[in-house]
């Protein structure tokens, strides 16, 4: 072919490049410190022209996803970019620039040698995807020669998944094309690849991997990047899920003959694949639970703008729906909602999350909360296994917490940083989370963590292309979410990581809690939503503006107002939580039964026939009456008063009166399916005698719930023995539900509203204490050990006024503290979100079950409770010592006074502020004085991701 004239000299720019077609082959030329360079004009990672990005340093970055090429070599330099892009020889002559794309360019990058047999380690890698295959290379980039081992559980070699929702889907590529590694790539790797083959046991001390062929395989240093799985609809038939190859080529070949689709799940996967079934002219409805898309992890005005590019497609959105059944029928899927409406779908897929596959390193007995905690460095508790992706629990120092992101580039990032840190070579600083998704003909890409209850700003039209989101929490831009502007979000991106503000240059930039215009679309949007919806957090959200101060003032709004309580109900108690219920000492036989709370919600806690227990919602399915109205028992069934509907102990509807009719008149129509009435029932789990509940189907197990320092310490009260209970208390408190949670949160006030506490070396400033907090902020313990009285200083004694000099007991066994527990704590306080309180005052125990009912007010209902082993003065001791706490006990009287003060000053003198700045080094989370607020701020930092305001 020779050479061929490939454009005008005149035509280039220093610095610059341009996209020529030459004989049909697309060409970048560049113009670098007056040489001339060329190469192929589409990435290699995805299709986009280089000529549309950046030069800079040398190298042309991709508009799509910052990957970038060197221009002189063609060598790949960043994620996502792995494949090397070509070069072409290049020449002038006079104006014109000649190319030959038969003759790479002469300039050329040594290629690494792959160090091999040089040493005598094994490293493996259980799991075959996106962290495992960078893993294996950057161990052999950095240089390691020894043997590695992977083990992938799918049949195929190693792919990407972020195609699956895309490209693959609509035939632009192959199943080959999603190969993270190419077969050459992984031939010069010398990587044992054992594909088809499950790792089954870890054996920490012989340091060996049990697979499923039968060999124990040994290893010096072990990854574990298993991924995750999707998360399924319990007992339902006919919905198809993505996660797999397998499952991509279901849904594809679905969609060829679908006409209607229903994606049941509006998060990114939902959205994309929406976004695909749309470009094939299939009519998609999206259904989901939360009022507003992705409410859990975005602030409400960017999944409003997310719905608003999809709208603007065709697709249809049923939002705040809860399913209530789906079902085959004679011409495709039937979805049954909870409202009592129905649809019919041709095709259903469900995109309701993942859940990481920790199961592997549990039976390990590694450190798992949810996922494989590790630290920066990617490592395990264990100091030889590592893990990395959507497996694994890290600490971003972005977020301030342990998350778990499951995105293409923190794999990528992971990846490397366990390899670094197996041939224990030191960590490198990490990048900022970066993601990016494909939906309706835009690339979105974010920057950052956003929190839901981030304040926004917008630039542009909302859902339009080329609109910039920033967020902005505790003073700070926290992250951008860039439609379809590549530039901008290239130059967003830099100032992220060079620490600038992201926000500098973007004109016309306002933030939608102050302007007027920004929120009345949002509520538009909203009044076309179904009735069940209306009631949702964003159209009031603009008048609920948290101070500028932060954390450490609390608008009174939080505890008095009636639409915030509205959201706490639905968001929290019937959110993504574990509600305390009951004990298990409450309902040992078969047909006990108690009475009990989620939130205000009534619910029945029975146990069957086959000793399982039961959650369900203490409403006839007729016409809502409370059909259970003892307050505890023992039952074969539950019969409504009202109607005489009759329930059994799992709480499906078992009886109905007449529901033929008499005489072949009346009764229910012939069609009615007794099965699809019952009352809503709860998931259940327990743990050391203790029942909890929730409404969300997906939760995480309780120990994750709790993390593991809250774990620790509730099974230091629940350690195995079986529960006794010795008693109950009731009483109701003029007061918000939130101010008992801020009491025990609040070691301040211990040192100083309470006299019994203070003066008796129960908790004292100077014991030993914590104020402990969970990761999330939402769990508590306020822990002490006790002194001797003596022990106060006299400098303490003039701060604590509530100190009584000279009080004495008339009953010193009060006192009597008998050493019982795998604690070094002689009092303890946690505090369980959202409605538990455990307490453990010396030898009494006992369980505070708090019950809303309304902004202003709460039921406490007190369960104390001993052992089956305890002696009689031992159940006489703890009984005695129950006089400290209950309704007038020695302690709880002045709390329940000052959470009445609180209230009324909230009411009487309205639109204040707390002030809750106590300990300002420890800005929210654990303290280890009693002189802090820092579990307060940290509760309401919680809180306010989840409420979104």
């Amino acid at each position: 072919m020779g050479w061929l004239r490939a454009a005008s000299f005149s035509d280039l720019k220093e610095g610059g490049v341009v996209g020529v077609d030459v004989a049909g082959t697309p060409v970048a030329l560049y113009l670098l410190d007056g040489a001339l360079y060329a190469t192929h004009n589409i990435c290699t990672h995805q299709f986009a022209f280089l000529s549309d990005g950046y030069v800079e340093d040398g190298c042309v970055e991709c508009p799509l996803h910052q990957g970038q090429f060197d221009i002189r070599t063609g060598e790949a330099k960043c994620a996502p970019v792995t494949g090397r892009l070509a070069t072409y020889a290049v020449k002038r002559a006079g104006d014109d620039v000649f190319v030959d794309l038969e003759t790479t360019a002469t300039v050329e990058a040594a290629a690494p040698a792959m160090p091999v047999g040089q040493d005598s380690r094994t490293f493996v890698i259980v799991g075959g995807g996106q962290a495992g295959c960078r893993a294996a290379q950057h161990l052999r980039g950095e240089g390691f020669a020894g043997r590695i081992v992977m083990i992938a559980e799918e049949a195929h070699p190693p792919y990407e998944r972020p195609p699956l929702s895309k490209d693959l889907l609509l035939g632009k590529i192959s199943s080959a094309d999603c190969h993270v590694l190419k077969a050459p790539e992984l031939a010069a790797l010398d990587v044992d690849l054992r594909t088809g083959t499950r790792a089954g046991a870890i054996d920490r001390k012989a340091r060996q991997v049990a697979l499923s062929t039968g060999e124990r395989l040994g290893y010096d240093k072990l990854l574990i990047a298993t991924g995750a799985r999707a998360r399924y609809l319990p007992d339902v038939d006919g919905v198809l899920y993505l996660r797999t190859m397998e499952d991509a080529q279901a849904i594809g070949q679905a969609l060829a003959t679908a006409q209607r689709l229903a994606i049941i799940g509006g998060g990114f996967i939902g959205l994309e694949l929406a976004s695909v079934a749309r470009a094939r002219g299939v009519e998609v409805v999206v259904i989901e639970r939360e009022p507003v898309l992705m409410s859990r992890i975005l602030p409400p005005a960017i999944g409003q703008a997310f719905q608003a590019l999809a709208e603007s497609t065709g697709v249809a959105f049923r939002l705040g729906a809860a399913l209530a059944g789906i079902r085959r029928n004679g011409v495709g899927t039937q979805l049954v909602f909870a409202d009592g409406s129905e649809m019919v779908a041709d095709l259903v897929v469900a995109g309701i999350g993942a859940i990481a596959n920790t199961e592997l390193a549990e039976t390990a007995g590694l450190s798992v909360a949810g996922g494989i905690v590790i630290d920066e460095a990617c490592r395990t508790s264990d100091a030889n296994i590592f893990a990395a992706g959507d497996c694994a629990l890290y600490p971003q120092a972005v977020a301030g917490r342990r998350i778990r992101l499951e995105s293409w580039a923190n794999a990528e990032a992971q990846g490397r940083a366990a390899a670094l840190a197996m041939l224990g070579k030191p960590a490198e600083a990490p990048d900022l989370p970066w993601f990016w998704t494909e939906q309706f003909g835009l690339n979105i890409q974010m920057v950052g963590i956003p929190h839901a209850g981030d304040r926004v700003a917008v630039q542009g039209e909302i859902g339009a292309p080329e609109s910039v989101y920033l967020t902005e929490r505790d003073g700070h831009i926290a992250s951008a979410i860039i439609f379809g502007d590549a530039e901008t979000f290239r130059i967003a991106r830099r100032r992220f990581q060079k620490g600038e503000d992201p926000s500098a240059g973007l004109k016309g930039l306002r933030w939608l809690d102050q302007q007027k215009e920004s929120s009345m679309g949002y509520e538009r949007t909203l009044e076309s939503l179904p009735q069940q919806a209306a009631p949702a957090a964003t159209p009031a959200a603009k008048q609920y503006v948290w101070p500028a101060d932060g954390l450490t003032r609390v608008p009174d709004w939080v505890y008095t107002d009636d639409h915030i309580y509205g959201l706490e109900v639905e968001k929290i108690f019937k959110g993504h939580t574990w509600n305390y219920v009951g004990l298990e000492a409450e309902i040992p036989k078969a047909g006990d039964f108690i009475r009990s709370y989620v939130g205000p919600i009534p619910v029945v806690v029975s146990r069957d026939e086959q000793g399982g227990i039961n959650v369900f919602e203490n409403r006839c399915s007729h016409r809502a009456a409370e059909f259970c109205r003892e307050l505890r028992g023992n039952a074969t069934e539950f019969v409504c008063p009202y109607h005489q509907w009759t329930y059994d102990l799992k709480g499906n509807l078992a009886g109905i009166p007449f529901r033929r009719g008499v005489d072949g008149k009346g009764g229910m129509p012939k069609d009615f399916n007794q099965a699809d009435h019952h009352p809503r029932k709860l998931a259940v789990t327990t743990r050391g005698g203790v029942i909890f509940a929730s409404y969300a189907d997906d939760m995480e197990p309780f120990d994750a719930y709790l993390g593991p320092e809250m774990t620790r310490e509730f099974d230091a009260t629940f350690d195995g023995r079986k529960l006794v209970v010795l008693g109950y208390y009731r009483n109701t408190l003029p007061g918000n539900w939130k101010l008992y949670h801020e009491n025990l949160k609040d070691p301040y006030h211990a040192t100083l509203l309470h006299t019994f506490l203070v003066t008796f070396g129960l908790l004292v400033a100077g014991n030993k204490s914590l104020m402990l907090c969970d990761e999330s902020g939402r769990h508590g313990a306020m822990c002490s050990a006790k002194s001797e009285k003596t022990v106060v200083s006299d400098d303490s004694k003039k701060e604590m006024r509530a100190y009584k000099e000279g009080m004495v007991l008339e009953e010193p066994r009060f006192m009597d503290f008998k050493p019982e527990f795998d604690s070094p704590w002689s009092v303890t306080m946690s505090t369980i979100w959202p409605n538990l309180i455990v307490q453990r005052e010396m030898n009494t125990l006992g369980v505070r079950h708090i019950v809303p009912e309304g902004p202003n007010q709460f039921t406490m209902i007190w369960t104390m409770f001993g052992f089956e082993g305890d002696d009689e003065e031992m159940t006489r001791h703890r009984l005695r010592q129950g006089n400290l706490m209950g309704p007038a006990g020695f302690l709880g009287l002045e709390d329940n006074e000052a959470i009445k003060f609180v209230q009324d000053g909230m009411k009487n003198v309205p639109n204040g502020q707390h002030l809750v700045a106590l300990d300002p080094g420890t800005p929210a989370g654990t303290a280890d004085t009693l002189i802090s607020e820092s579990a307060i701020r940290a509760m309401y930092k919680h809180w306010r991701d989840v409420i979104g305001v």
